[in-house]
C-alpha cells in the first residue's frame, strides 16, 4: 500500500508546516470575527441609548415615555441578546478547537493489575520433601528455553493453549474479569481520571507470540486473526457508559509475522501496547478513543532463547520430544541474534488502515487525552529514556514533533508539551521506575506497572547504587513516584516522592485463582491482584505553552 505524505500527519513537515499555517488562519480569522462581534455590541448599545435620551424631547406632549422606555429596551435587549449568544457560540466552538488545552479531571487515581506474565519454572521445589521437580505445568510443552544471559537453573516454558482462540478468550476474560473488579473498589468522584494498568507480555501465546494472519487469507474465509481477535474483544470491555472517565493501558500484545526464508530473520517482531479511553456507545462516535503503543527495543529478557538454540541442554534433554513438530514452533530470540529493535516499521506502512480501523498509533510515546500531557513507554523504552529523549530531540530540532490530542470525538496532531507529561505510564516486565528517564512536569506522576515482581514489597533506597552513588531507586510491582522541582539562589534539584497509598485487592476472592489462570499463566507465581492508589492531583501547568 503506497503511504502519501498527505494521509499521514507524522511522516513530514510539509503536511505540519500546512496544518500550522491553516490553524493559524483559523485562529486569526477567528479574532477578527470576535473584534466584529464585540464592535457591533457596542454600537448597537450607544444608538439605543442616544435614541432614549433624544427622542422625548421631539415628540408632542401626548407621548408616552413609559411606554417607548419599554418599547425600546424590549428592542435593544433582543438585539443583545442575539448578538450575546452569537459571541458565545463563537467563543465555545472556540474552545472545542482547543480541548487539548482545557482538561477535564482535577485528579487521578490508578488501578494497577498484578499478575505474573512471565514464563513458568521448568523447575519448582517441593515444599513438602525440599527436593526439586518439574513442573506439571511446562509438562507436554516443548516450548522451553532460556532468557537471555542466565543459567540452565533458570529455565522455563511459554504457557498458553494448542488452541489460540480459546488462548485469547480465557485471556480476555481474565482481564475483564480484573476491570470490573477494578471498577467496584473505584473513586466513583466524575471528575478523577480512572487509569487501569496491566503488565507487559499479557497476551503472549504458547509459542512466546501471537502470529498475524494474511489479510486476504482472513478475507477469504471471513475469520478474524488472534490479534483481531483480542483487539475487538478489548474495545467491547471499554464500550459502556460507567468508563467514560476511564483510561485503559491493557499490558502488551507479542506478535510475530513469518518471512520469506531469504531473509536472515524467520520472523518480525512486534510488541504494541492497546490503549482505550472508556465511552459510552449511546453517544459517542468512538473516534479519538482506540490507540496503539509500539515498543521500540527489544530486552534481552522479552523472549526465551529456545533449546534448540542452546548448544548445552543437558538439564534439560529429557524434558523435549525432539520428534514432535512443535519443537521449532518456538519463536527465536530476537536478541540474541543482534536484532535490537522491534520491526515497527510495519505499523507505518499501515498507518492509513489502523486509522480506517478507528486507531490512532502513539509512535513517539507521547499523547492528550481529554487535555491532560501523557508519556507512555514499554518496559526497556523507559530505561533507555525513550520519552525524555524524543522531547529533548524535539526541542533541539525547532519542536516539530506532532503527537495525538484526543478530546470530544476527535483527534487533533498537537506538538510535545514544553511542560513535559502530567502523568507517565510504564507497563512492563522486569523494569523498575528510573529517576533519569523521567520527563514529568512539576508535580507530575509516573506510575508503573510490572509483571515480574509482584512479590517485592515497595520501597526506596538512595545511594545503595555503586554505580549511581546519589540516586534514588523505587520498587515494587506497582510503583507511582512524583517528582517536584525545587529551584533556590544556590541549588536546583528534584525532589521524588514514592507514593505508598495504596490498598491492595484480590481479583478473584470468591473462588480459586489458581483454577481461573490455569495453562494461562503459571500458578507458580503470586496471586492475581489490584493495587489501587489513593487519588491524587494532576500537575497543574500553562496550557499556553502547547505549541499547534
Amino acid at each position: 500500500m503506497s503511504l502519501s505524505l498527505e494521509n499521514s500527519p507524522l511522516l513530514g513537515s510539509q503536511i505540519i508546516t500546512a496544518a500550522r499555517s491553516k490553524h493559524k488562519q483559523n485562529q486569526s480569522h477567528n479574532k477578527s470575527e470576535l473584534r466584529k462581534s464585540m464592535i457591533l455590541v457596542m454600537l448597537v448599545s450607544t444608538a439605543c441609548i442616544f435614541l432614549l435620551m433624544v427622542l422625548p424631547r421631539n415628540r408632542k406632549s401626548e407621548f408616552n415615555l413609559q411606554q417607548t422606555l419599554n418599547e425600546d429596551t424590549s428592542a435593544f435587549q433582543k438585539t443583545a441578546n442575539r448578538l450575546t449568544e452569537e459571541l458565545l457560540a463563537d467563543l465555545n466552538t472556540s474552545a472545542k478547537r482547543h480541548t487539548h488545552q482545557i482538561p477535564l479531571y482535577a485528579k487521578v487515581q490508578t488501578l494497577s493489575f498484578q499478575i505474573y506474565t512471565g514464563g513458568a519454572p521448568a523447575y519448582i521445589l517441593d515444599d513438602n520433601d525440599n527436593v526439586v521437580k518439574q513442573n506439571e505445568e511446562c509438562i507436554n510443552l516443548n516450548s522451553y528455553g532460556l532468557p537471555e544471559d542466565t543459567s540452565e537453573l533458570d529455565l522455563q516454558c511459554y504457557l498458553g493453549l494448542d488452541d489460540t482462540a480459546e488462548d485469547v478468550t480465557r485471556r480476555l476474560t481474565i482481564m475483564r474479569d480484573a476491570v470490573n473488579r477494578a471498577y467496584d473498589i473505584s473513586d466513583p468522584d466524575e471528575t478523577t481520571l480512572k487509569i487501569f494498568l496491566a503488565p507487559e507480555f499479557f497476551f503472549r501465546g504458547k509459542n512466546g507470540a501471537f502470529e498475524f494472519s494474511n489479510e486476504e487469507y482472513e478475507e477469504s474465509i471471513g475469520a478474524c486473526s488472534d490479534i483481531c481477535h483480542i483487539l475487538k474483544g478489548l474495545e467491547n470491555i471499554v464500550a459502556e457508559k460507567r468508563f467514560e472517565n476511564w483510561l485503559f493501558l491493557f499490558g502488551t500484545v507479542i506478535g510475530s509475522e513469518k518471512l520469506p526464508k531469504k531473509d536472515h530473520y524467520d520472523y518480525q517482531f512486534y510488541n504494541f501496547a492497546p490503549l482505550y479511553k472508556g465511552f459510552n456507545p449511546a453517544t459517542s462516535k468512538r473516534i479519538g478513543k482506540n490507540f496503539i503503543v509500539p515498543k521500540r527495543y527489544v530486552s534481552n529478557i522479552d523472549f526465551l532463547t529456545p533449546l534448540r538454540h542452546l548448544t548445552n541442554r543437558s538439564i534439560a534433554m529429557e524434558l523435549l520430544d525432539e520428534t514432535d513438530p512443535s519443537v521449532s514452533a518456538t519463536l527465536m530470540n530476537p536478541h540474541l541474534v543482534g536484532h535490537k529493535r522491534y520491526d515497527n516499521e510495519m505499523w507505518a506502512k499501515y498507518k492509513d488502515e489502523l486509522s480506517s480501523l478507528g486507531y490512532t498509533m502513539i509512535e513517539y510515546g507521547w499523547f492528550y487525552m481529554d487535555g491532560i500531557a501523557f508519556s507512555v513507554e514499554i518496559c526497556l523504552d523507559h530505561l533507555v529514556h525513550r520519552a525524555l529523549m524524543t522531547y529533548m530531540a524535539d526541542v533541539v530540532t525547532g519542536s516539530k514533533t506532532r503527537v495525538p490530542s484526543s478530546a470530544n470525538d476527535s483527534v487533533e496532531w498537537v506538538g510535545i508539551p514544553r511542560h513535559q507529561a502530567q502523568i507517565s505510564l510504564v507497563s512492563s516486565a522486569g523494569m523498575d521506575v528510573v529517576v533519569a528517564s523521567l520527563a514529568l512536569a512539576n508535580g507530575g506522576h509516573i506510575f508503573l506497572q510490572d509483571g515480574m515482581d509482584g512479590n517485592t514489597p515497595a520501597q526506596t533506597t538512595y545511594g545503595t547504587d555503586e554505580c549511581q552513588p546519589n540516586e534514588y531507586e523505587f520498587f515494587g510491582g506497582s510503583q507511582c513516584v512524583k517528582r517536584t522541582a525545587v529551584v533556590s539562589a544556590t541549588d536546583v534539584t528534584f525532589e521524588y516522592e514514592h507514593n505508598l497509598n495504596f490498598t491492595d485487592y484480590a481479583v478473584y476472592f470468591d473462588r480459586k485463582w489458581e483454577d481461573v489462570v490455569e495453562g494461562i499463566f503459571s500458578k507458580e507465581s503470586y496471586e492475581p491482584r489490584l493495587t489501587v492508589y489513593d487519588p491524587v492531583d494532576i500537575a497543574l501547568v500553562e496550557h499556553g505553552d502547547v505549541s499547534t
